[in-house]
């Protein structure tokens, strides 16, 4: 059976909220950086956009449910628009009911409300989760985390399976909204402007306005070395430096300055052959129950189960660190050092000259 469904939606009403949840990777940065820049063309058609750049990429999650000024702000912002809005957070995905229904009754309050679920490959969402997991400090080895997320998958245990069981945020959500008022868009690579057109449908915008934004942030994936090195930086340092010399050095040094290195042909992070077996399972029986969900489908639900992307080079090791990657890594630390003058950690004399050739030499 058929899982495509027509790529159109129809507008909110007038006076709609539409909220987008996310997941995570499932291209939720570029349609934020592309509203965030496109403030003419929604302001000309009456659309008020808020995202993560609008209260200082805080988790929206947890704003919400301080109730600071932050939050207070962004509920003010939609309640005085007399227009459409559109709400932007990927860390909506991992609300419980209890958060769902305090932020929608927050945000929307007598507003129509529009849920957008962005969804992806199980196979693909592994490696690009794990990766981002390393941007918070974790250590472990990528296979191992791997082995633990698909044990999870039964109960549903754990971060993964709360962000990205897209047959539970339907019903989260559509249980609030109703399951028709649920739109689930399939992120593939052979449409990478679908989220866009579909959002200008939702807002009535003019076809093709929103363009990607040439010098807006990207979140483009890790090669599996470049993972590899960061994983190894945070395993070498975690008895080095505290939480913020952490961020400072590292999330915001050593990882931003590697990501920037141009890898062509290297190999990306793949699932072990029985991981993507099992990976490929679980995306086919979400697939299935999100075309009974009553939801409204966007893209090839198939994609859902299919194989991670095998194109690259599999001669090089994961083991094997180049030369430009380890360089970028160090120099990202020394310079992010170098701009915080109003710091007391002692990195430079921590991580001695003897450690940085150890941790880098070839294995």
């Amino acid at each position: 059976m058929g899982l495509q469904v027509s790529p159109m939606v129809e507008p909110i009403p007038d006076d709609g909220l539409l909220l987008h949840i996310g997941v995570f990777k499932t291209g939720t940065t570029a349609l934020q950086e592309t509203l965030r820049y496109s403030t003419e063309t929604l302001s000309a058609n009456g659309v008020l956009y808020r995202g993560p750049a609008s209260w200082k990429w805080s988790p929206l999650r947890e704003l919400a449910s301080r109730g600071g000024p932050v939050w207070r702000s962004l509920v003010d912002d939609v309640a005085a628009h007399s227009g459409r809005v559109v709400v932007s957070s990927e860390n909506l995905c991992g609300c419980d009911d209890d958060e769902a229904a305090h932020i929608l009754q927050q945000l929307g309050g007598d507003r129509p409300v529009q849920i957008l679920l962005t969804v992806r490959g199980i196979a693909e969402l592994l490696p690009s989760t794990w990766q981002q997991f390393l941007k918070r400090r974790m250590s472990r080895p990528f296979d191992d985390w791997v082995a633990e997320v698909l044990a999870q998958s039964e109960t549903g245990e754990g971060v993964f399976w709360r962000r990205n069981d897209f047959p539970q945020q339907v019903r989260r959500w559509g249980s609030l909204v109703g399951a028709g008022q649920v739109t689930v868009v399939v992120s593939e690579k052979s449409e990478p402007d679908r989220l866009l057109r579909l959002t200008e449908q939702f807002l009535s915008l003019p076809s093709n306005d929103l363009q990607f934004h040439p010098t807006g942030k990207t979140n483009r994936s890790l090669s599996r070395n470049a993972a590899e090195l960061l994983r190894r930086v945070n395993q070498e340092t975690a008895d080095l430096i505290d939480g913020d010399e952490y961020r400072r050095l590292i999330r915001l040094g050593v990882f931003p300055a590697i990501h920037k290195v141009d890898q062509p042909g290297i190999a990306p992070i793949l699932l072990a052959p029985a991981a993507a077996e099992k990976a490929s399972a679980i995306g086919a029986r979400q697939a299935e129950e999100l075309r009974l969900s009553g939801a409204h489908v966007v893209g090839d639900l198939n994609v859902l189960a299919r194989a991670a992307d095998m194109n690259g080079s599999l001669g090089e090791s994961a083991t094997d660190i180049p030369l430009d990657l380890a360089t970028a890594g160090i120099v990202g630390a020394l310079g992010a050092k170098s701009r915080d003058t109003g710091s007391k950690g002692r990195f430079q004399s921590q991580f001695s000259a003897n450690r940085v050739r150890r941790f880098f030499r070839r294995r």
